[in-house]
């Protein structure tokens, strides 16, 4: 059975995958030069050391770098394995230099493949992440990784409506079946 089959993983692929597009259309509504405006700009405004300069460009730059890195490094893990930090300095500064939402997409595109590619044994095994020595499942884990996109989607949404500009209505999902 592959486990795209299995309701929990199934349903973890169209409900991130509707949150990627989601979140493009939010980037896609933002003049160019408010993706790197910055509306407050204080100590508190900061997302860890990775994440100092909070913009709309650098929270988008920020999921899928993290997403993909994490979706390569859980795919060949060993079981146990512990899971770093997402950086990756080359994809960051591909997707600074390239046109964001196409870029993303073509990033996104690869880690879908990717994930599409999990055993059911993959998703069984146990990492524990850098950050905070927390140990997960791998299924988990992409749980953590959808939240983490949803809580920066939050972040997206301030910032587009600080900058005057409409919001998607997030509830209008299309497709209207989401899982």
């Amino acid at each position: 059975m592959q486990p795209s089959e299995t309701t929990e993983f199934g349903r973890f692929l169209v409900l991130f995958d509707r949150l990627v597009h989601e979140t493009n259309d939010w980037i896609e509504r933002t003049p160019k030069d408010r993706l790197d405006w910055i509306p407050i700009d204080n100590g508190n405004v900061r997302f860890g050391d990775r994440v100092s300069e909070v913009t709309i460009r650098s929270l988008y730059i920020h999921t899928v770098v993290a997403e993909h890195k994490f979706v390569r490094d859980l795919h060949a893990c060993a079981d146990g394995a512990l899971i770093s930090l997402p950086r990756d300095p080359e994809l960051t500064a591909r997707l600074r230099g390239a046109d964001l939402v196409g870029e993303g997409m073509r990033t996104h595109d690869e880690t879908m493949r990717r994930l599409r590619g999990f055993t059911v044994t993959q998703l069984g095994k146990t990492i524990r992440f850098a950050a905070d020595d927390t140990t997960w499942t791998i299924m988990g884990f992409l749980w953590g990784m959808y939240g983490h996109r949803a809580y920066h989607l939050g972040n997206l949404d301030i910032y587009v409506r600080q900058a005057d500009i409409p919001a998607p209505d997030f509830y209008s999902f299309q497709p209207k079946m989401m899982a």
